[in-house]
């Protein structure tokens, strides 16, 4: 399943602002000062001439697209998306409108509701591309692959042979790979990094696709320019490692395989191969300290799955406190839980949402961060953030001390 990380979503919300947006009066010279104080990072300036704007002409659609699109940059949920709402309502058969505000919805996870506005978009203007894109993402993150190929396919006819294209066909090779089409995978991630030289990430999958093919060759050629384009990619040093100790050329084998594991020290994975390399090349005492390494890992994983067994369940009687309406007494087994297991995220979880039900919101807040820095595409924990830092924000003296 195809996820939309929060950094991507960061870079799309930014290249809306700055690049798209055909309907924009570019003439006011109000609304091209702001444009060019956010493109410079002065969101604050920016925030403050959109506003004044908007105060002096509450129809400025425009103006509230902008300023609704900025403030998602910051986070900032709920006045983000009320600006937009009103840019739709004012401009209600504009597509880029409609796109522009299924965006923003997307970026504080409410799929439901942007999946409507890229619909809509595309009723209005079935040539708009990017909202074929945006659909698709979409789609795809609920399972439907078909659709989402589908709209691809649209985006892909209409952005022709532009490097803009690259983006659709390295989608639509993700889509293939999830259902086990390796060649079609192959043949999007070929167009994708022809239409943009330095695609890394279309680079990195092509050379996992390759080696999946059996074409080892084809699949260091693409690896080794993923990391050339990229060297602090974890997974396209460890594939390229990978390769090599595979085609029994163990020393850079061990290059690619520690550049992988400076970025993830406790991958399993990495570890292994690195321990073959080590003893294939005679470093027999440096391979006995990674053998030991993973023996300490497993250790750990047999003590957490004791520790995880008994934290069940006190999270599930939580779960049963909290629907009979006993959310203080839900939390109470919610934190024994994090106590008992801090690793355990799903507990985390449930326990900064009863801190959210409580009203406690700068705790919840702080525990909500903590999940998603571990499980950055965690879409319950993301959602609840952004409300969490609405209510926060809307009263500051929310109750850590409850």
């Amino acid at each position: 399943m195809i996820s939309v990380g929060t950094e991507s979503r960061t870079r799309f919300v930014l290249a809306v602002v700055l690049a798209g947006w055909c309907s924009i009066a570019f003439g006011q010279p109000d609304l091209q000062s702001a444009r060019e104080l956010v493109s410079k990072g002065s969101i604050d300036k920016a925030v403050a001439i959109l506003r004044q704007m908007i105060t002096a002409d509450p129809n400025r659609a425009d103006a509230r697209m902008l300023l609704g699109t900025t403030l998602a940059l910051e986070g900032i949920r709920g006045e983000a998306i009320e600006q937009m709402a009103e840019a739709a309502r004012l401009k209600p058969t504009s597509a880029q409108t409609h796109n522009a505000f299924g965006t923003v919805l997307s970026r504080f996870v409410e799929l439901k509701a942007a999946r409507r506005e890229f619909e809509q978009a595309l009723e209005l203007d079935p040539s708009l591309a990017e909202a074929h894109v945006n659909l698709s993402l979409i789609l795809a993150q609920v399972g439907d692959f078909s659709d989402a190929a589908e709209h691809l396919d649209h985006a892909i006819e209409l952005q022709g042979n532009s490097p803009n294209a690259a983006y659709p066909h390295y989608l639509k090779a993700k889509i293939w790979g999830v259902q086990d089409q390796i060649e079609k995978s192959i043949r999007e991630l070929q167009k994708a990094v022809q239409l943009r030289a330095d695609y890394e990430e279309a680079w990195s999958d092509l050379g996992g696709m390759r080696r999946l093919a059996l074409d080892n060759a084809g699949a260091i050629r693409a690896l080794q320019r993923a990391v050339a384009l990229k060297p602090e990619d974890a997974l396209a040093q460890y594939r390229l490692g990978q390769l090599y100790l595979q085609n029994g050329d163990s020393l850079h084998a061990i290059n690619h395989l520690k550049k992988a594991l400076a970025e993830t020290p406790n991958d399993r994975g990495t570890l292994y191969n690195l321990m073959l390399a080590l003893r294939k090349t005679g470093h027999v005492e440096e391979a006995k300290a990674i053998d030991k390494r993973i023996a300490a890992l497993r250790q750990q994983d047999n003590r957490a799955s004791e520790v995880g067994f008994a934290a069940s369940g006190l999270n599930n009687e939580g779960i049963q406190l909290e629907e009979s309406g006993d959310i203080r007494g839900a939390l109470a087994k919610y934190r024994a839980a994090v106590d008992l297991d801090p690793t355990g995220y799903g507990f985390r979880l449930n326990y900064a949402l009863a801190l959210c039900r409580l009203g406690r919101w700068q705790d919840g807040i702080m525990e909500l961060r903590e999940v998603l820095r571990v499980d950055p595409d965690n879409v319950d924990a993301a959602k609840a953030l952004y409300v969490a830092v609405d209510r926060e924000r809307a009263d500051p003296g929310d109750g850590a001390k409850n």
